[in-house]
């Protein structure tokens, strides 16, 4: 979770405040008249691909909460348009999705709001192109003037890359309030995409209503404000880089820190026929591996430092909702991949932390697993939630995924 020192109880004390000028701000007289809602603002369109030919658009908006400035009624609705087809959003959510939009369809979007006084103006009409990052403001009357942004991620592929030889793809989680741009600053993987010959993509969570990003991972992690399709966003992403590259089917990969990591545990239990492994810095899985629908075994490797204070190494739970130990993450896959032995320590260790003397990393493993896949634990002695990372760590996760190939 990383802007680098963020702590959970920040979240504690946010949704708090929350709650409480929520329920302050609704306190009214009865006598006054009720106005409806101020026009929303679009702000985001996901275009997800189902199919070749059609996709779902995920539209996000942003409205006052309290309606009309001289009115202090709660939402109950928002209903959002896209040439006939409709969505609609009830109090506390920011988005709603709009489904089976064929490809290079120009749609116009608008959202109107509703409170106990009826539904308000609508929001400013935006004309966007379904596929593609085509978009313009169609009307602005009569709301003010708003600003679409389509969801980024950025790719980096390798001088080596040839169309003739299909390549590895890494796709990189930043953690809560972090960034992809953070996140390759402090993990540093173009480097080793570039030696090692993979290509890597570094995509963006949604932005939540305190401004900061986040993945929709699991119920502890981090969808605190608002309802995000992230699993469906980062498939289309997939899809994207397989369309436009030539991609190696059988090593396809996920890396995530924190926030990050508890995603790479969702993509890869619910897309273990596309997934080979994944890595999880200071991540965790689901607390009930029921909630895991992996139908094919996937190489794990969680990372874990014994002194996080934010996701603790030995479970915790955030917001009242728990989360499993790193061992336990670990064991529940190791159990699903049927691997035949116990956890066995290894006797080599890995220095991966500056700041700690001497290696400080131990390793567990669980071998013979099930299609050649393995799990691993890598317990980084007295690190914290954002470790300092030494030059080599990047190559030493990139190492382990790369050993382990789709069968």
């Amino acid at each position: 979770m990383a802007k680098r020192q963020t702590h959970i109880q920040y979240w504690v004390a946010a949704v708090f405040s929350v709650v409480v000028s929520v329920i302050v701000g609704h306190s009214y007289s009865g006598a006054a008249k009720i106005l409806p809602p101020t026009p929303p603002q679009i702000t985001r369109i996901d275009s997800i691909k189902k199919s070749k030919t059609k996709y779902d658009l995920q539209i996000y908006f942003s409205v006052a909460s309290t309606g009309n400035r001289t009115s202090k009624a709660s939402l109950i609705s928002t209903l959002v348009s896209a040439s006939g087809k409709r969505c609609s959003a009830n109090v506390g959510k920011q988005s709603c999705t709009i489904r089976g939009v064929s490809k290079n369809t120009t749609v116009n979007i608008s959202a109107k709001s509703k409170n106990v006084g009826g539904y308000g103006l609508p929001s400013s009409i935006v004309r966007y192109q379904v596929g593609s990052s085509s978009w313009t403001i169609a009307s602005r009357a009569p709301a003010t003037a708003t600003k679409v942004v389509l969801r980024p991620y950025s790719e980096f592929v390798p001088s080596s890359y040839s169309s003739k030889s299909p390549a590895p793809l890494v796709i990189a989680l930043h953690g809560y309030s972090s960034s992809a741009k953070q996140q390759e600053s402090y993990i540093n993987f173009k480097a080793v995409a570039e030696q090692r010959g993979f290509i890597l993509v570094s995509p963006d969570g949604t932005v939540d209503a305190t401004g900061n990003q986040f993945w929709n991972a699991t119920e502890v992690c981090c969808n605190f404000f608002s309802e995000v399709d992230d699993d469906a966003y980062l498939i289309s992403i997939l899809d994207d880089m397989e369309s436009k590259y030539s991609i190696d089917r059988q090593r396809i990969y996920f890396v995530g820190h924190s926030n990050g990591g508890f995603m790479s545990y969702r993509m890869a239990c619910k897309h273990s026929d596309r997934i080979a492994a994944i890595a999880s810095l200071a991540g965790a899985t689901f607390l009930n591996s029921s909630d895991c629908a992996a139908k094919n075994p996937v190489s794990v490797l969680q990372i874990h430092g014994t002194s996080d204070a934010t996701i603790l190494y030995n479970g915790g739970a955030i917001l009242g909702k728990q989360y499993p130990s790193a061992t336990a993450s670990t064991a529940q896959w190791a159990t699903f991949n049927r691997c035949s032995n116990n956890a066995t320590p290894r006797a080599d260790k890995l220095d991966l932390v500056t700041t700690i003397a001497g290696s400080e990393t131990s390793i567990t493993s669980w071998n013979n697993c099930r299609n050649g896949t393995k799990v691993e634990l890598w317990t980084l002695d007295q690190a914290g939630h954002v470790p300092a990372l030494s030059t080599t760590f990047a190559s030493k996760v990139y190492d382990f995924l790369a050993s382990h190939p789709k069968s």
